[in-house]
């Protein structure tokens, strides 16, 4: 009678336990941001499949290319949601999910340089993004439209 008393009491604590954060699927598509002086930014992202999003960034002033980046969104060996950007094909440093939503997500590495924060989040058909040191000083921010094709 004690062990089935034990396992109802975790099976109870479980179920208060909170779900891991999904996968930000409402990512998916190419963004583009327009900027001032002829720059430009955009950011290329898989859909969700087997846990996984793949995204590519690039941004630049008129027809050059002046920033990249390699990035991943999947869970770590712990199962924790991560995101792991690679800019200039550089080794890729990790990010942990602190939190999600179904149209914000934040990771954080308060051991990395900077960014230390990277924050995606939704406002109506827009895509924003921002980096920035994990209190949120030194923002770097973007707004994306999605579009369509190539």
């Amino acid at each position: 009678m004690a062990l089935t008393g034990w396992i109802w009491a975790m099976a109870m604590q479980m179920a208060t336990l909170p779900a891991p954060p999904s996968l930000p699927c409402w990512i998916e598509g190419r963004w583009v941001s327009e900027e001032a002086e002829g720059r430009w930014t955009e950011e290329n992202w898989t859909g969700c499949r087997a846990e996984t999003m793949l995204g590519t960034g690039r941004g630049g002033r008129g027809d050059e290319v002046t920033t990249y980046e390699f990035m991943r969104i999947a869970r770590n060996e712990n199962g924790d949601l991560m995101f792991y950007g690679a800019p200039f094909g550089n080794p890729a440093a990790a990010f942990r999910a602190v939190k999600a939503g179904p149209a914000e997500i934040v990771f954080v590495n308060s051991n990395h340089d900077y960014p230390q924060r990277i924050r995606y989040w939704m406002e109506g058909d827009m895509l924003l993004a921002e980096a920035s040191m994990r209190d949120g000083s030194k923002p770097q921010a973007w707004r994306y439209k999605r579009v369509a094709g190539k």
